[in-house]
Protein backbone atom coordinates (compact mmCIF):
# COMPACT_ATOMS: atom_id res chain seq x y z
CA UNK A 1 0.00 0.00 0.00
CA UNK A 2 1.44 3.35 -1.08
CA UNK A 3 0.96 6.53 1.00
CA UNK A 4 0.65 9.34 -1.50
CA UNK A 5 0.04 13.09 -1.33
CA UNK A 6 -2.47 15.15 -3.29
CA UNK A 7 -1.00 18.66 -3.77
CA UNK A 8 -4.36 20.19 -4.69
CA UNK A 9 -6.49 18.97 -1.77
CA UNK A 10 -3.39 18.81 0.48
CA UNK A 11 -4.40 15.38 1.75
CA UNK A 12 -2.67 12.04 2.20
CA UNK A 13 -4.30 8.95 0.71
CA UNK A 14 -3.43 5.28 0.31
CA UNK A 15 -3.27 3.48 -2.98
CA UNK A 16 -2.63 -0.15 -3.79
CA UNK A 17 0.05 -0.93 -6.30
CA UNK A 18 -1.57 -1.81 -9.65
CA UNK A 19 -1.99 -5.51 -10.25
CA UNK A 20 -4.36 -5.69 -13.20
CA UNK A 21 -2.86 -5.59 -16.71
CA UNK A 22 -3.00 -2.18 -18.38
CA UNK A 23 -5.23 -1.53 -21.36
CA UNK A 24 -3.69 -1.48 -24.84
CA UNK A 25 -4.34 2.26 -25.07
CA UNK A 26 -2.55 2.98 -21.77
CA UNK A 27 0.39 0.78 -22.79
CA UNK A 28 0.71 2.61 -26.09
CA UNK A 29 0.56 5.94 -24.25
CA UNK A 30 3.37 4.86 -21.92
CA UNK A 31 5.55 3.72 -24.82
CA UNK A 32 5.10 7.04 -26.62
CA UNK A 33 5.83 9.13 -23.50
CA UNK A 34 8.86 6.97 -22.68
CA UNK A 35 10.19 7.60 -26.17
CA UNK A 36 9.53 11.33 -26.24
CA UNK A 37 10.20 12.05 -22.50
CA UNK A 38 8.20 14.72 -20.67
CA UNK A 39 10.55 17.44 -21.90
CA UNK A 40 9.58 16.70 -25.52
CA UNK A 41 5.96 15.73 -25.00
CA UNK A 42 4.85 18.66 -27.18
CA UNK A 43 6.35 16.81 -30.15
CA UNK A 44 3.47 14.35 -29.96
CA UNK A 45 1.62 16.68 -32.36
CA UNK A 46 4.15 15.80 -35.05
CA UNK A 47 3.38 12.09 -34.86
CA UNK A 48 1.15 10.52 -37.55
CA UNK A 49 -1.79 10.02 -35.19
CA UNK A 50 -5.39 11.26 -35.26
CA UNK A 51 -5.74 14.57 -33.40
CA UNK A 52 -8.14 13.03 -30.87
CA UNK A 53 -5.55 10.38 -29.95
CA UNK A 54 -2.78 12.99 -29.83
CA UNK A 55 -4.86 14.99 -27.37
CA UNK A 56 -5.65 12.05 -25.11
CA UNK A 57 -2.04 10.90 -25.05
CA UNK A 58 -0.47 14.34 -24.61
CA UNK A 59 -2.85 15.71 -21.97
CA UNK A 60 -1.35 15.17 -18.52
CA UNK A 61 -3.09 15.21 -15.15
CA UNK A 62 -2.11 14.67 -11.52
CA UNK A 63 -3.15 11.01 -11.95
CA UNK A 64 -0.02 10.62 -14.07
CA UNK A 65 2.23 11.49 -11.14
CA UNK A 66 2.95 9.92 -7.76
CA UNK A 67 4.04 12.04 -4.80
CA UNK A 68 5.38 9.76 -2.08
CA UNK A 69 4.67 11.25 1.36
CA UNK A 70 8.06 10.00 2.63
CA UNK A 71 9.92 12.17 0.11
CA UNK A 72 8.25 15.46 1.09
CA UNK A 73 10.11 17.94 3.32
CA UNK A 74 8.61 20.88 5.28
CA UNK A 75 10.20 23.26 2.75
CA UNK A 76 8.26 21.54 -0.05
CA UNK A 77 4.97 22.42 1.67
CA UNK A 78 6.04 26.04 2.12
CA UNK A 79 6.73 26.46 -1.59
CA UNK A 80 4.08 23.95 -2.75
CA UNK A 81 6.84 22.27 -4.70
CA UNK A 82 6.86 18.47 -4.48
CA UNK A 83 9.19 15.67 -5.66
CA UNK A 84 7.15 13.39 -7.89
CA UNK A 85 7.52 10.41 -10.19
CA UNK A 86 5.76 10.23 -13.54
CA UNK A 87 3.83 6.96 -13.77
CA UNK A 88 4.21 6.93 -17.55
CA UNK A 89 8.00 6.69 -17.74
CA UNK A 90 9.25 6.63 -14.11
CA UNK A 91 10.89 10.04 -14.63
CA UNK A 92 11.64 12.01 -11.46
CA UNK A 93 10.33 15.56 -11.63
CA UNK A 94 9.16 18.38 -9.38
CA UNK A 95 5.49 19.40 -9.33
CA UNK A 96 4.91 23.01 -8.35
CA UNK A 97 1.32 24.06 -7.65
CA UNK A 98 0.36 27.61 -8.62
CA UNK A 99 -3.03 29.39 -8.59
CA UNK A 100 -4.35 30.06 -12.08
CA UNK A 101 -3.49 33.45 -13.61
CA UNK A 102 -0.31 33.66 -11.53
CA UNK A 103 2.65 35.01 -13.47
CA UNK A 104 5.71 32.78 -13.17
CA UNK A 105 9.01 31.97 -14.83
CA UNK A 106 10.90 28.81 -13.93
CA UNK A 107 14.26 27.89 -15.53
CA UNK A 108 13.45 24.18 -15.65
CA UNK A 109 9.79 24.27 -16.64
CA UNK A 110 9.12 21.42 -19.10
CA UNK A 111 5.32 21.42 -19.04
CA UNK A 112 2.17 22.18 -17.09
CA UNK A 113 -1.42 21.05 -16.78
CA UNK A 114 -4.59 22.41 -15.20
CA UNK A 115 -6.24 20.95 -12.11
CA UNK A 116 -9.33 22.90 -11.05
CA UNK A 117 -8.23 26.40 -10.06
CA UNK A 118 -4.54 25.53 -10.20
CA UNK A 119 -1.68 25.02 -12.61
CA UNK A 120 0.64 22.12 -11.89
CA UNK A 121 4.05 23.05 -13.29
CA UNK A 122 6.38 20.17 -14.21
CA UNK A 123 9.98 21.07 -13.41
CA UNK A 124 13.24 19.23 -13.82
CA UNK A 125 14.84 18.38 -10.46
CA UNK A 126 17.28 20.96 -9.12
CA UNK A 127 19.64 21.21 -6.17
CA UNK A 128 19.35 23.70 -3.34
CA UNK A 129 22.29 25.56 -1.85
CA UNK A 130 21.64 23.69 1.40
CA UNK A 131 22.03 20.39 -0.48
CA UNK A 132 25.22 21.61 -2.17
CA UNK A 133 26.64 22.54 1.23
CA UNK A 134 25.74 19.14 2.70
CA UNK A 135 27.47 17.36 -0.20
CA UNK A 136 30.59 19.51 0.19
CA UNK A 137 30.73 18.70 3.91
CA UNK A 138 30.35 14.98 3.26
CA UNK A 139 33.12 14.99 0.64
CA UNK A 140 35.43 17.26 2.65
CA UNK A 141 35.53 19.93 -0.06
CA UNK A 142 34.50 23.59 -0.29
CA UNK A 143 32.22 25.46 -2.65
CA UNK A 144 33.91 26.88 -5.71
CA UNK A 145 34.35 30.64 -5.28
CA UNK A 146 33.07 31.28 -8.80
CA UNK A 147 29.83 29.52 -7.86
CA UNK A 148 29.57 31.83 -4.84
CA UNK A 149 30.00 34.97 -6.98
CA UNK A 150 27.36 33.80 -9.49
CA UNK A 151 25.02 32.97 -6.62
CA UNK A 152 25.52 36.45 -5.21
CA UNK A 153 24.65 38.04 -8.55
CA UNK A 154 21.42 36.05 -8.67
CA UNK A 155 20.52 37.13 -5.12
CA UNK A 156 21.26 40.80 -5.84
CA UNK A 157 19.25 40.75 -9.08
CA UNK A 158 16.32 39.10 -7.30
CA UNK A 159 16.34 41.62 -4.46
CA UNK A 160 16.63 44.56 -6.84
CA UNK A 161 13.94 43.53 -9.32
CA UNK A 162 11.40 41.71 -7.16
CA UNK A 163 10.95 44.50 -4.57
CA UNK A 164 11.17 42.10 -1.63
CA UNK A 165 10.21 43.48 1.77
CA UNK A 166 13.19 43.92 4.16
CA UNK A 167 11.60 41.59 6.72
CA UNK A 168 11.62 38.73 4.22
CA UNK A 169 14.64 36.43 4.21
CA UNK A 170 16.41 34.20 1.73
CA UNK A 171 17.79 30.96 3.16
CA UNK A 172 20.10 28.34 1.67
CA UNK A 173 16.97 26.25 1.00
CA UNK A 174 15.53 29.00 -1.23
CA UNK A 175 18.49 29.09 -3.64
CA UNK A 176 18.37 26.47 -6.38
CA UNK A 177 20.83 25.32 -9.03
CA UNK A 178 19.45 23.93 -12.28
CA UNK A 179 20.88 21.45 -14.75
CA UNK A 180 21.04 24.11 -17.47
CA UNK A 181 23.43 26.18 -15.32
CA UNK A 182 20.89 28.72 -14.15
CA UNK A 183 20.40 29.75 -10.53
CA UNK A 184 17.00 30.76 -9.16
CA UNK A 185 15.51 31.94 -5.89
CA UNK A 186 12.33 30.46 -4.41
CA UNK A 187 10.76 33.39 -2.60
CA UNK A 188 8.27 32.87 0.24
CA UNK A 189 4.67 34.00 -0.37
CA UNK A 190 3.70 37.40 1.01
CA UNK A 191 1.92 35.74 3.92
CA UNK A 192 5.11 33.89 4.92
CA UNK A 193 7.18 36.99 5.74
CA UNK A 194 6.54 37.12 9.48
CA UNK A 195 9.87 37.52 11.25
CA UNK A 196 11.26 35.21 13.89
CA UNK A 197 11.57 36.42 17.48
CA UNK A 198 13.53 35.11 20.42
CA UNK A 199 10.39 33.38 21.72
CA UNK A 200 9.89 31.64 18.37
CA UNK A 201 13.48 30.48 17.91
CA UNK A 202 13.85 26.81 16.97
CA UNK A 203 16.60 24.43 17.99
CA UNK A 204 19.41 24.33 15.38
CA UNK A 205 17.46 26.51 12.94
CA UNK A 206 19.63 29.15 11.23
CA UNK A 207 18.65 32.79 11.67
CA UNK A 208 19.13 35.09 8.67
CA UNK A 209 17.30 38.17 9.97
CA UNK A 210 19.23 41.37 10.74
CA UNK A 211 19.29 42.83 14.29
CA UNK A 212 16.85 45.58 13.36
CA UNK A 213 14.41 43.01 11.98
CA UNK A 214 14.57 40.84 15.09
CA UNK A 215 14.04 43.84 17.37
CA UNK A 216 10.95 44.88 15.38
CA UNK A 217 12.38 48.20 14.26
CA UNK A 218 11.76 49.69 10.82
CA UNK A 219 14.34 48.00 8.57
CA UNK A 220 15.39 49.15 5.12
CA UNK A 221 17.35 47.42 2.35
CA UNK A 222 20.40 47.17 4.63
CA UNK A 223 18.56 44.21 6.23
CA UNK A 224 19.02 42.41 2.89
CA UNK A 225 22.75 43.14 3.10
CA UNK A 226 22.87 41.32 6.46
CA UNK A 227 20.98 38.39 4.91
CA UNK A 228 23.55 38.27 2.10
CA UNK A 229 26.40 38.30 4.61
CA UNK A 230 24.85 35.30 6.36
CA UNK A 231 24.55 33.41 3.08
CA UNK A 232 28.12 34.14 1.97
CA UNK A 233 29.40 32.99 5.36
CA UNK A 234 27.35 29.79 5.03
CA UNK A 235 28.80 29.12 1.57
CA UNK A 236 32.32 29.60 2.92
CA UNK A 237 32.03 27.83 6.27
CA UNK A 238 29.52 25.16 5.15
CA UNK A 239 27.40 26.00 8.18
CA UNK A 240 25.05 28.90 9.02
CA UNK A 241 26.52 32.03 10.54
CA UNK A 242 23.94 32.14 13.33
CA UNK A 243 22.36 29.05 14.83
CA UNK A 244 22.42 27.13 18.10
CA UNK A 245 25.87 25.56 17.91
CA UNK A 246 25.47 23.91 21.32
CA UNK A 247 22.19 22.24 20.42
CA UNK A 248 20.90 23.21 23.85
CA UNK A 249 20.09 26.92 23.68
CA UNK A 250 17.93 28.05 20.73
CA UNK A 251 18.20 31.66 21.96
CA UNK A 252 21.98 31.74 21.50
CA UNK A 253 21.81 32.69 17.82
CA UNK A 254 19.47 35.56 18.63
CA UNK A 255 21.81 36.83 21.36
CA UNK A 256 24.88 36.56 19.13
CA UNK A 257 23.17 38.68 16.50
CA UNK A 258 21.97 41.34 18.92
CA UNK A 259 25.35 41.52 20.70
CA UNK A 260 27.39 41.61 17.49
CA UNK A 261 29.17 38.28 18.07
CA UNK A 262 30.18 37.57 14.48
CA UNK A 263 31.56 34.04 13.84
CA UNK A 264 35.12 33.68 12.57
CA UNK A 265 35.36 33.48 8.80
CA UNK A 266 37.25 30.39 7.53
CA UNK A 267 40.86 31.00 6.50
CA UNK A 268 40.16 29.20 3.20
CA UNK A 269 38.01 32.14 2.09
CA UNK A 270 39.46 34.63 -0.36
CA UNK A 271 40.25 38.11 0.89
CA UNK A 272 37.50 39.59 -1.28
CA UNK A 273 34.78 37.30 0.09
CA UNK A 274 36.07 37.72 3.66
CA UNK A 275 35.85 41.51 3.34
CA UNK A 276 32.38 41.25 1.84
CA UNK A 277 31.10 39.21 4.78
CA UNK A 278 32.60 41.65 7.28
CA UNK A 279 31.02 44.65 5.56
CA UNK A 280 27.61 42.96 5.47
CA UNK A 281 27.53 41.79 9.09
CA UNK A 282 27.92 45.10 10.92
CA UNK A 283 25.32 45.34 13.68
CA UNK A 284 24.67 48.99 12.86
CA UNK A 285 22.89 49.15 9.46
CA UNK A 286 24.57 52.47 8.66
CA UNK A 287 27.97 50.74 8.65
CA UNK A 288 26.94 47.97 6.25
CA UNK A 289 27.38 47.78 2.51
CA UNK A 290 24.29 48.72 0.53
CA UNK A 291 22.93 46.41 -2.16
CA UNK A 292 24.59 48.67 -4.74
CA UNK A 293 27.93 48.38 -2.93
CA UNK A 294 27.63 44.59 -2.93
CA UNK A 295 26.70 44.56 -6.61
CA UNK A 296 29.78 46.60 -7.52
CA UNK A 297 31.99 44.13 -5.64
CA UNK A 298 30.33 41.12 -7.27
CA UNK A 299 30.70 42.49 -10.79
CA UNK A 300 34.47 42.73 -10.31
CA UNK A 301 34.69 38.93 -10.05
CA UNK A 302 32.37 37.82 -12.87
Amino acid sequence: MLRLYDPISKTVYEQEEPRDPSTLQSLCRKVIIQTLTLKRIHQIHHLPLPSSIQLSIGTLSKKDFIIDVERISPEDHVHQCYPATCCLNNEDVILRVMPKFTEFTFPDLIGLFEEGDFFCCILLPSESLAEKIDKAKESGTTLDHRTIWHTLKCIIDTLNYCHITPISKISSHNIRYHKNGQISIDLPPDDETETVTVMEARMNAPVYEAPEVLSRQTPDDKAHSWNIGCLVYEMLALEPAFYDRSGMNPFSAYMDIMQGNIPQIPTTASESLTNLVKHCLFTNPADRYSLQDIKQVVLQYL
